[in-house]
């Protein structure tokens, strides 16, 4: 199936695919711990985004905050891929390890988790590209106020605030799933 996704989308490598799931992979779980859900919200599908806001917002009406110390991606597979008339999915098994741990957001004192050893996870990930996706130019301008973006950076406009639509473009996390 590797074959007639490269076929149907040229733009498609396995090696570039595994490098930008590594990234949205940290990032999100950076975005959570930092309380920034916005700079990842591009990468991401309205399921994802409001799933993690809701973990923000129970870790905020606690004084919490999450911590993923030491974060790395051990690995990443692809399981599976999946054309059908509107889509191209993928779905990877990504093995991470960090530490795992809630923080009080005050004292800065451990609430809950593991904060002396990184623990391994494995997460399953579900990626979802349309296919008759846009090319997107090398310098990506913002559809509100027209800046120019870094979008690998933050999907986030720095002079309005928009949100870069990425999932016209690109692949999209729709689902996560940590085991």
């Amino acid at each position: 199936m590797l074959d007639k996704l490269i076929e149907l989308d040229n733009t498609f490598t396995e090696s570039k695919f595994k490098t930008k799931v590594d990234n949205i992979f940290v990032m999100l779980h950076i975005a959570l711990m930092t309380k920034d859900l916005d700079r990842v919200k591009h990468f991401i599908n309205e399921k994802i985004y409001n799933e993690f806001n809701e973990r923000l917002n129970n870790l905020n009406n606690n004084n919490q905050i999450q911590m993923f110390d030491e974060l790395n991606v051990k690995s990443t597979e692809i399981q599976n891929i999946e054309i059908t008339d509107d889509y191209f999915i993928i779905t990877v098994k990504l093995i991470s390890r960090y530490m795992d741990y809630i923080i009080d957001s005050y004292s800065k004192k451990l609430v809950s988790g593991n904060n002396s050893h990184r623990i391994e996870k494995i997460n399953i990930l579900t990626f979802a590209k349309i296919r008759d996706f846009k090319i997107q130019d090398s310098i990506r301008k913002c559809p509100s106020c027209g800046a120019n973006m870094n979008v690998n950076n933050t999907g986030k406009c720095d002079y309005c605030g928009t949100i870069y639509n990425n999932k016209d473009y690109d692949w999209i996390l729709t689902n996560i799933e940590t085991q």
